[in-house]
């Protein structure tokens, strides 16, 4: 089971694979101490998964999750909600939001104006 500590060292080491300066930088300025909480999961049992929130874009109401479960471990990087609303509903989300990095997570963020790739 992650812990906030595994959690940090996992983002470390997907720092560690940016290698774009501005993404980069980008990156570390959303990054958030990680905490847990669970998410609803709308394909079948469970029907939650623990993930772990690490990043968050408050302009757009939008974060990066870490969760082992669920899409990972092959995709373990979520992009999801952060706040409920009509809109947004505070979810795992579907496949497509899930990424094999950070990086890629990030890349595909409201959060990033640059290049998607």
């Amino acid at each position: 089971m992650e812990t906030a500590e595994s959690v940090q060292e996992r983002v470390q080491v997907e720092l560690q694979r940016i290698s774009d300066p501005i993404l980069l930088t980008c990156t570390r300025q959303l990054l958030i101490a990680p905490y847990p909480e669970m998410r609803p999961w709308d394909y079948g049992a469970p029907h939650e998964y623990l993930c772990w929130r690490v990043l968050e874009h408050r302009p757009s109401n939008t974060g990066v999750v870490f969760c082992s479960k669920g899409f990972g471990p092959s995709t373990p990087w979520g992009l999801v909600w952060l706040d409920e609303s009509p809109d947004s509903p505070r979810r795992m989300g579907p496949d497509s939001s899930w990424f094999a990095t950070l990086e890629q997570a990030v890349r595909d963020s409201w959060a990033w104006e640059g290049s998607p790739r």
